[in-house]
C-alpha cells in the first residue's frame, strides 16, 4: 500500500511513502498535466528534491526528464537540424565524423550530469586516442551546435560547452603523427596473423581513408589489374552503420594501383575471409555480402572497435598507442620521403589539393624514390604473407 497525501494543486507537489518500492517519493504535475517524480531515502530527502523540482518548473516553465541522455539530444540535433541544413558533402562529413566522436564518448551522459568538467575529460580521452588540437577544436564546436539546439528547445537547461578548455600540451599542427620506415615495418610484420592485416596494410600503403577502408568491396578490388577501386564509405547512419556512395571530396573517388605485397596481403585475406563465413554458417550476416572487412559475422567493423583493436595492436608491437588515421599520415609521409611528387601523393589520397596534403598529412621522416607503387614494394616487398605465419 502507498501512503498518499490529500489532492495538491497543479504545480504545489507533495511527497508521500510507497509503500511497495519502500521509498519516499516527490511528486509534481505541471500545467500540462504531467506528472514528475523523483525518489529519495528519506522524507527529508524527498522535501528537497520536490523544492528542487518546484524551482525548475520556476525556473525554467518545464521539468526535464532525469534519465534523458546526449545520445537524445543528438538524435533529435542530427535529424532537425544537421539532416536538414543545406551544405557542402564534406562539412556534412566532417560533423558526422564529430558526431561519431562525441557520441562514444559522451552519449551516455545524462544531461543533467554533462558538465564542463565531463565534457574535458572526454576531450583529454580524445586526445590521449590520438587527436590533435584542430580535430578537438572541430568535435567541441559540434558538441557546442548540439547543446545550444538543446537550449532553444528547452531541452538542456544550460550550454556548458562556451567555458570547456582544450586539454593542453596539444601540438597545435593537429594530427601530427606518422610511423617511420622502420615502424612501419615492424606494424606490419606484427599484424602478419592479425584477422585485419589486410586492412591495415591496405590503409598503410594506400593511404585510404577509415571510412573509406572499411566500406571496402570485392567487387572493388581487381585482382588482375591489381587495381583497386574506392567508391564509397561507411558512416554512422540514423539507422546504424551505412555505406554511402557520397565520399568526402570531389577526389575520393578514384582507382589505386596496388603495390604486390598488398596484393598478396588482400588475397590473404579473402581466404581467411571465407573460412570464417563458412565457420559461421548462420550467424554469418547475408546484409552485407561483398564487403571486405567485417566483423566475425559478416557485419561492418564500428569506427570505435576499429581504434580499439589498432590501439591494441600498436602497443603490443611495442610503438606505443596509434590511431588507424594515422595509417594515412604515414602513407602521406612514407611517399612524399621516398620523392613522390606532392601533386601525385594528392591524387593517390583523394585531396582536392596539395595544400591539405603538406600542412596535415606530410611529416617529415627520411629520403628516396618515384611513383606510388615502387615505393610501397621498396619498403614492404620483404614482409611474410599470412599464409606463412604459423
Amino acid at each position: 500500500m502507498t501512503s498518499r497525501p490529500g489532492r495538491r494543486s497543479n504545480g504545489e507537489g507533495s511527497v508521500y511513502f510507497d509503500q511497495h518500492g519502500q521509498r519516499w517519493v516527490a511528486t509534481i504535475t505541471t500545467g500540462d498535466g504531467r506528472r514528475h517524480k523523483r525518489t529519495a531515502p528519506s522524507r527529508k530527502a524527498a522535501k528537497l528534491r520536490l523544492r528542487a523540482l518546484l524551482d525548475e518548473q520556476q525556473k525554467y516553465g518545464r521539468i526535464s526528464s532525469p534519465q534523458a541522455t546526449l545520445a537524445e539530444l543528438m538524435e533529435a540535433w542530427r535529424d532537425k537540424s544537421l539532416d536538414a541544413a543545406k551544405i557542402a558533402p564534406s562539412t556534412r562529413l566532417n560533423k558526422l565524423w564529430a558526431y561519431g566522436w562525441i557520441e562514444q564518448e559522451l552519449g551516455a551522459v545524462r544531461l543533467e550530469q554533462l558538465t564542463a568538467d565531463r565534457i574535458e575529460t572526454a576531450l583529454a580521452s580524445m586526445a590521449t586516442a590520438g587527436l590533435g588540437q584542430e580535430s578537438l577544436i572541430k568535435i567541441r564546436s559540434v558538441l557546442n551546435q548540439i547543446c545550444r539546439f538543446g537550449e532553444r528547445r528547452e531541452l538542456l537547461r544550460r550550454n556548458p560547452v562556451g567555458v570547456v578548455e582544450l586539454p593542453v600540451g596539444l601540438d597545435p599542427s593537429g594530427e601530427g603523427r606518422a610511423l617511420s620506415p622502420c615502424q612501419a615495418k615492424t606494424l606490419l610484420e606484427a599484424s602478419a596473423s592479425h584477422r585485419l592485416h589486410g586492412l591495415w596494410s591496405t590503409m598503410l600503403m594506400l593511404g585510404l581513408r577509415p571510412g573509406e577502408a572499411l566500406a571496402l568491396q570485392w567487387s572493388a578490388i581487381d585482382f588482375e589489374q591489381s587495381v583497386l577501386h574506392v567508391r564509397r564509405a561507411l558512416r554512422n547512419g540514423t539507422n546504424g552503420l551505412e555505406i554511402t556512395e557520397n565520399l568526402k571530396t570531389v577526389r575520393s573517388r578514384r582507382s589505386l594501383q596496388m603495390p604486390a605485397p598488398l596484393v598478396t596481403a588482400l588475397q590473404d585475406h579473402r581466404h581467411a575471409h571465407d573460412g570464417e563465413r563458412a565457420h559461421a554458417m548462420e550467424a554469418w550476416s547475408t546484409e552485407w555480402p561483398d564487403l571486405v572487412f567485417t566483423t566475425q559475422f559478416g557485419t561492418p567493423i564500428n569506427g570505435s572497435n576499429l581504434r580499439r583493436d589498432f590501439a591494441r595492436l600498436t602497443e603490443s608491437a611495442g610503438l606505443g598507442r596509434w590511431t588507424p588515421n594515422e595509417l594515412r599520415h604515414t602513407a602521406v609521409s612514407l611517399l612524399s620521403a621516398e620523392g613522390l611528387a606532392l601533386e601525385r601523393i594528392a591524387d593517390i589520397v583523394g585531396h582536392t589539393g596539395t595544400r591539405m596534403t603538406a600542412k596535415v598529412y606530410r611529416h617529415v621522416l627520411t629520403p628516396s624514390v618515384d611513383h606510388a607503387v615502387g615505393p610501397m614494394d621498396a619498403l614492404f616487398g620483404t614482409l611474410p604473407s599470412e599464409s606463412t605465419v604459423e
